[in-house]
């Protein structure tokens, strides 16, 4: 990136902190700039830069401000809604907000496919954050045959982020939580071995012991005896009943087994299944697994648990960001001004949290709030940048008192802004 390509992002960046709308225009007036637009629609649709490149360079950021000795990902994708028929990559695809598993809900939009980095916030512990880092859109068959691109699945796009992720650091220890869809057997077949994983498994997956040792008579066999399924594991008597408080909500009452087996495929990767029956509630039976052998089955869900974080980063950045409100309808534009969104997010959370000297002060106290929102932090940076730009131009020395008089209502009125 270039400097004037530079000090124009700088502006997009300042006029998205401040817009009450995120399209292209509203984020220029705010700016404050008196450049036409067209220079800050070239900077998504025609600069050359790169937006996994800004990705990995906050991934290492967040390494940086937040060390840890396994760095978690956590991975999902999220429906963006659309109007409009000549903007790039637009399609039908399900929303999973509205859907549910008897009633399919779908929407006219963009499908992102997100993987972010998870960090324990330093101010509450036991809080999460996902910190998106890299982001792919997906284009379904029909959308991708009509803008003459190869189709790739969403566990594609993911496998190839997380390859970018293993390529780019060296000694760092990963540990990838997914969801079904991109924690399938047949998905963990083709995650690379470096990284570990934490998923959820079918109820009525298959599973088998190791492999024999070859004794050098016939083909040497790939799996070993079969092994009982998840539910099957959960009708055996005398098991563990216990209490678990996950997702930062109310406990759960469950009874719980443990076993280490191998899937189908890759029957070559050993793992931990973890089967949960719920005593209250609807959830029913739920099977969970991981890569790691050799930690408590309690240990896994509260790993697992971590996944949600990145559906509140979903809500907070279409709320509070508004990335589902720019117009672009460019290939480049389109797939650069919806991820710069996200690392928006992340640049923020890891601004309040590792940075600023004392945390936000929460905008509105309801019953039940414990901690400080993204909506607050987003209103700590305004309040911190205004009051920058006040001591930088509003209080200077040597200012006459009736231009102070004049000036004191501007402050007021700055700091109502924020």
């Amino acid at each position: 990136m270039t400097e004037p390509t530079a000090a124009t992002f700088r502006e997009l960046i300042i006029g998205w902190v401040f817009a009450p709308r995120r399209t292209v225009l509203g984020i220029v007036r705010c700016s404050g700039t008196t450049r036409h637009h067209a220079a800050f629609h070239r900077v998504f649709a025609a600069g050359k830069w790169s937006i996994d490149r800004v990705g990995l360079a906050i991934f290492d950021l967040t390494l940086r401000l937040a060390p840890q000795e396994t760095a978690f990902l956590a991975g999902d994708d999220t429906l963006l809604s659309r109007c409009g028929l000549k903007i790039f990559g637009v399609g039908m695809h399900r929303d999973p907000c509205l859907s549910s598993r008897s009633h399919t809900v779908t929407r006219w939009g963009h499908c992102w496919v997100v993987l972010s980095i998870v960090i324990e916030s330093p101010r509450t512990p036991g809080r999460y954050f996902a910190l998106p880092i890299l982001m792919r859109l997906y284009l379904n068959k029909k959308t991708a045959s009509q803008w003459n691109r190869k189709y790739r699945s969403k566990t594609d796009l993911m496998i190839e982020m997380l390859e970018c992720i293993e390529k780019h650091t060296d000694d760092q220890n990963l540990h990838f939580l997914g969801d079904s869809a991109f924690t399938a057997p047949a998905v963990l077949a083709r995650i690379p071995s470096r990284i570990d994983v934490t998923g959820r498994a079918d109820i009525k997956a298959r599973l088998y012991a190791r492999a024999p040792e070859y004794q050098g008579r016939d083909r040497p066999r790939v799996r070993g005896e079969r092994l009982p399924s998840p539910c099957e594991m959960l009708n055996a008597k005398g098991l563990r009943r216990l209490l678990l408080s996950l997702y930062q909500g109310r406990p759960y009452r469950v009874r719980l087994e443990a076993m280490e087996g191998r899937f189908y495929r890759p029957p070559d990767r050993p793992v931990k299944v973890v089967t949960v029956e719920h005593l209250r509630g609807g959830r029913g039976r739920e099977a969970f697994y991981s890569t790691r052998t050799d930690v408590e089955a309690e240990q896994i869900l509260q790993w697992f648990s971590r996944r949600w974080s990145i559906e509140v980063t979903f809500h907070e950045c279409e709320r509070h960001l508004g990335i589902d409100e720019p117009e672009n309808r460019a290939r480049e534009a389109v797939r650069r001004t919806a991820p710069t969104g996200f690392l928006m997010y992340s640049l923020i959370t890891l601004w309040h949290e590792c940075v600023r000297p004392e945390p936000a002060t929460p905008l509105r106290n309801y019953r039940g709030k414990s901690r400080v929102s993204f909506a607050d932090m987003l209103a700590a940076l305004r309040v911190d940048s205004l009051h920058e730009f006040q001591k930088n131009h509003l209080s200077p020395p040597g200012i006459p008192p009736a231009v102070r008089k004049i000036l004191q209502p501007l402050e007021r009125l700055i700091q109502l802004a924020a």
